[in-house]
């Protein structure tokens, strides 16, 4: 998966360099990166670009986020999530009818995935939005990316409607498929049993009333206010990345509350990263589980999502990863730095790359792009994207297994 993934940032960057509209490598590979992770931090101004060029440069977004989804469905797995099923499934029979139930489940995904993506279009389109953008912000939109035509993203437009329908979508793509197939089908009863549904939506109203209540005064209050904050907030915790507001003439307060958003991200089966709402769940458990424990050290206190029991090696996973993204984050944070740029700059753009969003503070404030840090600087960027992109797990393995070929090598 990291070879396929390092192969298809390579040729999208030999598609830009083709172009002849980009001329340096490393802008090729970075706007490659930031496409294909679902990460709205460009090099490249989009008002310079021909309109093939914004159609590529959204479609290699879209194709990010159907990369996420496939991956979370079929590779996660193999990383402790079915791996005692794959185990049992010894005979051929059931080794093949494991892999044509993961084929059509695949199969489903991409088409309620291309729907949606067709259905922002549409949506875009009606709102009067002209045929390029309406299938660029569609394609951008759906995959959690965040590419915008223009640099003002979506103040371009200046239309009311159109924030609403991106702040809607936003809010929708940051949740699973699966969600949308119940809303789809009228089961909506079955979303008021999941905690990670409650927890998510949860997080738009306070978030959006947080955000209403800081700049009310600010931005002239009424429903713009209204419709402003929800659009961020949104933005934010699906890790999408459009902006309409420049955060850096805020207050402390809502800047580090949409750092937090970002950092945790969308619901599990998304295509949006972060940390994901499930992972705050069971991290949120298991801290309830040692604080009862202290007090009753003989309580047995199961860590549940969904009114399900999680598995003890689940949990352990979690914790692990947790230590692995703060740990990645850390070294992202301090590398910035070394290049130059200063703290707040590092920590908002490490977190921000980390969990595939893109916006920032400091540097990286308002509308501002890449092309604001140094080389270098952008280089760690890349890197974080990169392994917020696959789950962090699998880069960790696969160097892992270097590291252990060339102990080998050097043992012989």
């Amino acid at each position: 998966m990291v070879i396929t993934a390092t192969s298809a940032i390579l040729l999208c960057a030999v598609v830009y360099l083709l172009s002849g509209e980009v001329h340096r490598v490393d802008d090729a590979l970075f706007e490659a990166t930031a496409g294909l992770t679902t990460t709205s931090l460009g090099v490249l101004n989009p008002e310079e670009l021909s309109s093939w060029l914004l159609i590529w440069r959204a479609t290699t977004q879209w194709i990010g986020g159907a990369g996420t989804l496939l991956f979370a469905l079929l590779v996660v797995p193999t990383f402790g999530g079915h791996r005692r099923l794959s185990q049992t499934a010894k005979g051929r029979g059931q080794r093949a009818m494991l892999f044509g139930q993961q084929s059509r489940m695949a199969t489903r995904v991409i088409l309620i995935y291309t729907g949606f993506t067709g259905a922002v279009m549409m949506a875009y389109g009606l709102a009067g939005m002209g045929i390029t953008d309406a299938v660029t912000f569609g394609l951008t939109t759906s995959s959690t990316g965040g590419f915008a035509n223009y640099q003002d993203s979506f103040t371009h437009f200046d239309s009311a409607t159109i924030e609403w329908i991106a702040a809607s979508a936003m809010c929708l793509a940051g949740t699973s498929l699966a969600t949308l197939m119940w809303l789809i089908r009228g089961q909506v009863q079955i979303l008021w049993r999941s905690s990670e549904i409650k927890l998510y939506g949860l997080l738009v109203l306070v978030s959006t009333m947080l955000l209403t209540i800081w700049t009310w005064q600010d931005t002239g209050g009424g429903l713009q206010t209204l419709r402003r904050a929800f659009f961020i907030a949104t933005s934010s915790l699906s890790t999408t990345g459009f902006r309409v507001a420049d955060w850096s003439g805020w207050d402390f307060a809502p800047q580090v509350l949409l750092l937090m958003l970002i950092g945790v991200g969308a619901m599990a089966g998304s295509a949006g990263g972060g940390f994901k709402v499930v992972r705050v769940i069971e991290i949120l458990g298991i801290v309830r589980r040692e604080l009862v424990v202290q007090l009753h050290p003989q309580a047995v206190v199961p860590v549940k999502v969904s009114g399900a029991s999680v598995a003890e090696d689940s949990l352990t996973r979690v914790q692990n990863f947790q230590i692995l993204w703060v740990l990645a984050a850390a070294v992202g944070v301090f590398g910035v730095t070394a290049f130059g740029e200063d703290l707040l700059t590092a920590v908002s753009g490490a977190l921000s790359a980390l969990a595939t969003a893109g916006p920032g503070l400091g540097e990286l404030a308002g509308f501002a792009d890449a092309t604001v840090l140094a080389a270098p600087a952008r280089a760690v960027l890349m890197v974080l994207m990169f392994l917020g992109w696959l789950a962090i797990y699998p880069v960790v393995v696969v160097l892992g297994w270097g590291i252990g070929e060339l102990q080998r090598l050097r043992l012989r």
